[in-house]
């Protein structure tokens, strides 16, 4: 009887979380990229990713995990988008994905308003860094992910060799994207 009783207050204790999956809809999303060259940005966009939330039964984000295929950086340039793929910058041969896995994600000051801290993978690098988001649930039962940050492509060997100093091409990186997310259940 007693085991029953705590397999029962176990259950009640460390049952099923009512938590909700998202998944982004890539034709309405976008993760964008801009480096600098001589002190002006030239925007990219990575054009393969896979965006995934999970939020509680209030609809505020518990985890975030994101993956990009590198290969799919486009800068407008099949020049560029070459370029980029070799060993100095991206190395996509060796490293085809990059990753991102929040460790946990705080509310901020004002609504709707998050920062995600995690690890990001990215060619040899694994660094913890910060995401600022907004996280606004649309009436249509979808939710609009949007945030803004900045990068240092040195800490991810980014541009190595001749390129590493940031004369020419900036170590600053910035980086933004406008994820539209539906439940994985739909």
């Amino acid at each position: 009887m007693k085991t029953k009783v705590l397999l029962l207050l176990l259950c009640l204790f460390n049952g099923p979380v009512n938590a909700d999956q998202w998944q982004d809809q890539p034709a309405d999303s976008q993760l964008y990229f801009a480096p600098s060259f001589e002190g002006l940005p030239i925007n990219g966009e990575f054009r393969q990713f896979v965006v995934n939330m999970v939020s509680d039964q209030n609809l505020q984000p518990e985890a975030l995990s994101v993956k990009v295929q590198i290969a799919s950086a486009d800068l407008g340039s099949s020049d560029l988008n070459e370029a980029i793929q070799m060993v100095d910058w991206f190395d996509s041969q060796s490293f085809a994905e990059a990753s991102f896995t929040s460790e946990q994600i705080v509310a901020t000051e004002g609504d709707n308003q998050f920062i995600a801290r995690g690890r990001l993978s990215l060619k040899s690098a694994n660094k913890t860094i910060q995401v600022p988001f907004s996280w606004l649930p649309s009436a249509d039962g979808s939710i609009k992910m949007l945030g803004e940050l900045q990068l240092d492509r040195g800490d991810f060997a980014i541009g190595s060799g001749e390129w590493s100093s940031g004369d020419q091409i900036g170590l600053a990186v910035r980086v933004w994207f406008d994820i539209n997310l539906v439940s994985a259940g739909d």
